[in-house]
């Protein structure tokens, strides 16, 4: 795995960062730029774009600009997505300065490009005024979908805090939207920050961070395009304290990189599981643990050895080489938090062909000249397929 600088300025606190890679492979990378974790006292979603892989960055775009000193609001998260047409859409949730904290606070806002991040168009103000930190996805029929964390206070503190699950839904490339679509959880789970990915069969899925119990991720499940959604049910994401950021590489597999929180410890963390595992919701049976395993793979990208340690909202996308790029803020060594991206190799964390996460375990045998064979068989189910063509919201 290499680590490299994507932006680096000790002067402001660089955060919330996500990635888009644009048709002719330019990569765009968008964060926000504050004096602290909050937007205080002033925000600015920027734009930087990379024409050689990640290796180095052009000069930064300022797409809008906001100080609360002066009564202009707050701006959140900003998340950028490629379309199937070629655009890019970057989103980003507004506090307007009357805003209440806990009641609908957000404006969401949209800006568009058709030259792969040069130039850009906007804000769109969406009209929609749920929650916080925003996801955009593509669907395969076109469709995008938003979602967005509702939160809602009683008693106007933290502790009456509650947090719900939305989806809007728009047919016309972000002009008009439909919603909200509300995830239905466990009582006592405060269900946020989720993002999507679909599988070959039209299948949605939602993965969710929870701050109620904050013992796992979540997942639910959805066959019309995001209007109705099954209960909530358990992840394999232990500890998803941070916006997940999810989407599908070449091979159909799902690629999720999260917050890892242990105490104050802020971790970035590679989830990796199939679709058949996208979608089960039941326990493994414990009498046939070698066969019926769960399908999935995990491992720590990096961990923020700061004494504020500050880390693991991200973004990702597939190179041509099957590497991904991830894009992660962190505070580490330096002063304030900036922009790392990081190009991570299968091996980094299977030493094993894409497309399948198999197990064997050692106490079968001949397990050695087994993994051999499934190795080798897997190599030419790849060799079999282009492994170019177009994966339902693939990064």
């Amino acid at each position: 795995m290499q680590k490299l600088t994507v932006a680096r300025d000790d002067s402001v606190y660089e955060a919330f960062a996500d990635v888009a890679k644009a048709p002719d492979g330019t990569l765009v990378c968008t964060y926000r730029e504050s004096m602290a974790h909050a937007p205080w006292p002033f925000s600015r979603v920027i734009v930087r774009r990379s024409e050689d892989g990640g290796y180095t960055w052009l000069g930064r775009q300022v797409l809008i600009e906001k100080d609360l000193e002066k009564g202009e609001g707050r701006l959140n998260c900003p998340r950028i997505a490629a379309l199937a047409d070629g655009s890019l859409l970057l989103a980003i949730d507004f506090i307007p300065p009357d805003a209440d904290a806990f009641i609908n606070p957000a404006r969401n806002l949209l800006f568009r490009s058709v030259d792969g991040g040069i130039t850009w168009q906007g804000p769109e103000d969406t009209g929609v005024t749920d929650g916080i930190v925003p996801s955009l996805k593509e669907l395969s029929n076109g469709e995008l979908l938003l979602g967005l964390t509702r939160q809602r206070s009683a008693t106007g503190k933290l502790s009456g805090l509650t947090e719900e699950q939305t989806i809007y839904r728009s047919g016309d490339h972000g002009h008009t939207w439909q919603g909200p679509y509300a995830i239905p959880g466990p009582k006592g789970l405060r269900l946020n920050e989720g993002d999507f990915a679909e599988l070959d069969d039209g299948t949605v899925v939602c993965y969710m961070r929870e701050d109620g119990e904050r013992l796992t991720g979540w997942k639910s499940l959805s066959s019309d395009g995001g209007i109705s959604w099954s209960r909530a049910f358990r992840s394999q994401m232990y500890s998803c304290l941070g916006r997940p950021s999810v989407g599908r590489v070449r091979s159909g597999e799902i690629v999720v990189t999260y917050r890892f929180c242990s105490g104050v410890s802020t971790s970035l963390a590679l989830y990796v599981e199939t679709p058949t595992e996208a979608v089960r919701q039941s326990e493994p049976d414990p009498d046939a643990y070698r066969t019926d395993y769960r399908q999935c793979r995990f491992a720590f990208l990096d961990n923020d050895r700061s004494l504020h340690p500050d880390s693991g909202y991200s973004g990702w996308v597939q190179l041509p080489s099957g590497d991904l790029y991830v894009v992660n803020y962190i505070s580490d060594e330096a002063p304030r938090a900036f922009i790392r991206g990081y190009i991570v190799s299968r091996h980094d964390w299977f030493l094993f062909p894409e497309g399948s996460i198999p197990w064997l375990h050692p106490g079968r045998q001949p397990y050695v000249e087994l993994s051999a064979q499934w190795a080798r068989e897997q190599q030419r189910r790849n060799a079999s397929r282009t492994g170019w063509e177009r994966v339902p919201t693939g990064k």
